[in-house]
């Protein structure tokens, strides 16, 4: 029987915007019903702890939002075979230090996991409130048939003995791997594999067209957030929240378009396990490649908040950029917001340390216009000890190609510089795991620039009026947990 459950409230004054300090004891009946009142959003469907164990490769087959699901080790999803995953369901990877827990589909296997705004489907730790880390499992990863620009994506989730790797890519641009939508994938980012490819909480190997990608929100994840390596599919309303190392990184030929897409990093005293970024985009994320297809997604509204958006104090070194370039890897970026990316010298808004990728400027394979930097310093942008001249960049300089200045062709447009007053609401910054939160994370009055669509002559973005992923309506609510620390998921 279903019962109504919610965040508790916490009592320890240092978990303001830390997910993963927060107190252990779980909420009273009482105390769920007065956060309910206060903060209806936050509520979620409880079960009855009904155990069922996944293991090993499945069949066919529909869960059951009544029973709460444990993944052992790394499930399979074969091709031929399909998972059905109603609205509500949760399903919990095993902790392991040897071998996490993996939702893997393979090719021509298929996920159905449609959850809605009101009822997410959420994956987190098998372990109780309070005791809940990033990496306590793997998380999920798609091997479709689109296109990669190698012969066969191999990503080791495993190793060595008893491996198992995830091996995409094929030649359908519209394959179809089934649906993830409105799904919570939780302290997740654990492989047991040193190949940085197999480190994040969603993976997307070579996923097609035919897939649908949206409303989808990875929180503490031990290393990356989204991990897209080739392929073609789609992604909507994206949101990575407080990654241990790189929230987006892409490579491998990637293809498809990207909006609404945010980066959030709340927790000021992280130490990244190496260096992070919001978005690192390659060609081939191994090694220095030209094959095709060119790494070169299209982006529109990504905002990437810096890990001191809200302290303003100075963060980790290993925190380097909003956006990395590198690899020869190229992008269309547009519209988006880059905030408080200004705590070191070595800090940028966007970071092209690769003679390759300055020299897709010159051919307009990689673009970056209309975006608009926050608290990024005076001279956002960087390429570090290289020649942008001697790179092939477009025009004479960074400067100049970045700020549309001469006349060259190839030129960017509409970058803004300077924001005097972001206006993000209170809220995003925050102790998420108060007991009357509720989030707003919604733009006021601002100085941002207006958006610009005119480079959208196929119509395949959604013409929003703001630049980033936060307008005048808050998409993250009702659908996200920002305390996933704290919540009971069964009774």
């Amino acid at each position: 029987m279903k019962k109504t459950i919610i965040l508790a409230t916490l009592v320890i004054a240092t978990c303001v915007c830390i997910l993963f300090a927060c107190k252990k004891n779980q909420p009273s009946p009482a105390s769920n019903e007065a956060m309910a009142s206060k903060n209806p959003s936050l509520r979620i469907n409880a079960v009855t702890c009904n155990f069922v164990d996944l293991t090993g490769t499945l069949t066919t087959q529909t869960l059951s939002a009544s029973n709460v699901y444990r993944l052992n080790g790394i499930v399979i999803v074969p091709s031929g075979q399909t998972l059905t995953i109603p609205a509500g369901t949760v399903i919990q990877g095993v902790q392991s230090s040897t071998n996490p827990a993996w939702l893997v589909i393979e090719k021509g296997g298929k996920l159905i996991a449609t959850g809605t705004a009101g009822s997410p489907i959420v994956f987190t730790s098998n372990q109780p409130a309070g005791s809940r880390n990033p990496g306590d499992w793997g998380g999920i990863a798609f091997a479709g048939n689109a296109p990669t620009n190698v012969t066969s994506l191999s990503i080791p989730l495993k190793t060595p003995a008893t491996s198992y790797n995830l091996v995409g890519g094929g030649s359908t641009p519209a394959d179809n791997s089934g649906k993830l939508q409105y799904v919570q994938i939780l302290f997740a980012g654990k492989a047991n594999s040193t190949d940085p490819l197999a480190q994040s909480g969603l993976i997307l190997n070579s996923v097609g067209t035919g897939t649908a990608i949206d409303h989808i929100q990875v929180s503490n994840s031990l290393n990356d957030g989204i991990a897209t390596y080739g392929g073609t599919v789609k992604q909507t309303f994206m949101v990575s929240y407080n990654a241990g190392r790189t929230d987006f990184p892409i490579s491998f030929g990637y293809e498809g378009i990207m909006q609404t897409l945010a980066a959030m990093r709340l927790n000021n005293s992280a130490v990244p396990p190496s260096n992070a970024y919001g978005f690192e985009i390659s060609n081939n994320a191994r090694t220095t490649s030209t094959a095709t297809p060119l790494t070169q997604p299209i982006i529109s509204n990504a905002t990437v908040l810096g890990p001191n958006h809200c302290s303003g104090t100075t963060v980790s070194s290993n925190y380097i950029a909003a956006v990395h370039f590198r690899l020869n890897g190229a992008a269309k970026f547009y519209n988006s917001v880059f905030d408080a990316w200004n705590t070191s010298a070595t800090q940028a808004g966007l970071l092209m340390d690769d003679a390759g990728s300055i020299a897709q400027t010159a051919s307009n394979n990689l673009e970056f216009s209309y975006n608009s930097f926050s608290n990024s310093g005076a001279t956002p942008y960087s390429i570090g000890s290289l020649s942008w001249t001697g790179s092939g960049g477009c025009s004479t300089s960074l400067p100049v190609w970045i700020t549309g200045a001469g006349t060259s062709t190839c030129k960017e447009a509409g970058n803004q510089f300077s924001v005097t007053t972001l206006g993000y609401d209170g809220s995003f910054c925050n102790d998420f795991c108060s007991s009357g939160f509720t989030s707003n994370f919604v733009l006021g009055t601002t100085t941002l620039s207006a958006p610009n669509f005119t480079w959208d002559t196929g119509s395949a973005f959604n013409h929003v009026t703001y630049r980033g992923a936060f307008g005048s309506t808050d998409f993250t609510q009702s659908w996200t947990n920002w305390c996933a620390q704290n919540t009971a998921y069964c009774l």
